[in-house]
């Protein structure tokens, strides 16, 4: 059973590989204080590891997306709605939850599998 620990930290791995499944946070690298904006830029995060682990969108089995503001809920699904896979859209849950970053208006968590 091996792991691949994706840039390890002492506090946090960019992303882990296990079985085949690839587990990540996205956050925004665009920090603009609008959810739309920051959405589409976790979106993008999200494609480049997606793309570095030899998978992409339509492999996505679960996502949980954490909303500062239950008022950007619209916003996020427009971002989310330009970019998800159609017809592969993964399980997916929304919830209202204080960032850690004050700046961070979305976080998005993902597990996807690999492409064989």
């Amino acid at each position: 059973m091996t792991i691949i620990r994706i840039d390890p930290q002492d506090r946090w791995s960019e992303a882990v590989i296990h079985n085949n499944v690839i587990y990540y946070t996205s956050v925004p690298s665009h920090l603009i204080h609008d959810a739309y904006e920051q959405t589409k830029s976790a979106l993008a995060e999200i494609d480049k590891i997606l793309a570095s682990t030899n998978s992409d969108k339509s492999h996505i089995l679960d996502v949980t997306i954490f909303l500062v503001n239950k008022s950007d809920f619209q916003a996020m699904n427009k971002a989310w709605d330009e970019w998800v896979a159609k017809g592969s859209a993964p399980v997916r849950c929304t919830m209202q939850a204080g960032l850690m970053n004050p700046d961070y208006l979305v976080e998005i968590k993902i597990v996807a599998a690999i492409k064989n």
